[in-house]
């Protein structure tokens, strides 16, 4: 009677781990699933991100281009400006001069903003990428960080949860092996099987909830 009782406890516990085996697999399946999405995310973002660099790249250096033209031009103008010479060249002069300047006018109110000049006349290259770039995160998501920080959390997740069905394994095999014997040696065995179940149940709540 005694003996039956025993094998009945112990298949409760059996199932019981079986149970438990089941559920952490699931969680770190999923983990496993999150992990991965994380990462595909993380991937697209960190696309994205170069992406918006490169194209942002390219348009400010056509804008510095811009600009040293324009420089190139203004300069031009300043050079034609010899009070030295003559009425007759300074009057062609000049018309040349009004020429030059008008290219110059125009380059500056069409090719690239005039905010980016700065007070020693240099271009800021630097600060129209770094406007560039804060524009196109307000329009997508361009930091990648989080994602992987979350992937990094997933895989160890994942990762803790399948030692845990270890333990669990372990504790089922010993569940098994003390209800087929029918020594004494098996209340020593269905022992450590309880204690891997319970060590297995922490696991499964710290890989929940403190990883």
């Amino acid at each position: 009677m005694e003996n039956n009782r025993f094998k009945s406890n112990t298949a409760v516990l059996v199932a019981f781990v079986t149970v438990l085996g089941a559920i952490v697999a699931c969680m770190a399946t999923s983990a496993s699933s999150s992990a991965a999405n994380a990462d595909f995310d993380g991937l697209n973002s960190a696309i994205r991100s170069q992406k918006a660099e490169i194209i942002n790249e390219i348009i400010a250096y056509q804008h510095y281009r811009a600009f040293t033209s324009y420089s190139r031009y203004l300069e031009l103008g300043n050079l034609l400006y010899d009070p030295n010479v003559d009425e007759k060249t300074s009057l062609a002069n000049g018309v040349i001069q009004r020429e030059v300047w008008g290219v110059a006018s125009g380059i500056k109110s069409t090719f690239f903003e005039s905010r980016y000049i700065t007070a020693d006349g240099s271009y800021d290259l630097q600060r129209e990428l770094d406007e560039a770039l804060a524009e196109d995160s307000q329009n997508e998501d361009l930091n990648s960080d989080p994602y992987f920080a979350k992937s990094d959390q997933m895989h160890r997740r994942s990762s803790f949860l399948t030692a845990d069905m270890i333990v669990l394994a372990v504790s089922f095999w010993f569940l098994q092996l003390a209800q087929v014997n029918e020594k004494r040696i098996k209340y020593f065995w269905i022992a450590i099987g309880i204690l891997l179940g319970l060590a297995g149940v922490m696991g499964m709540l710290i890989g929940r909830y403190l990883i």
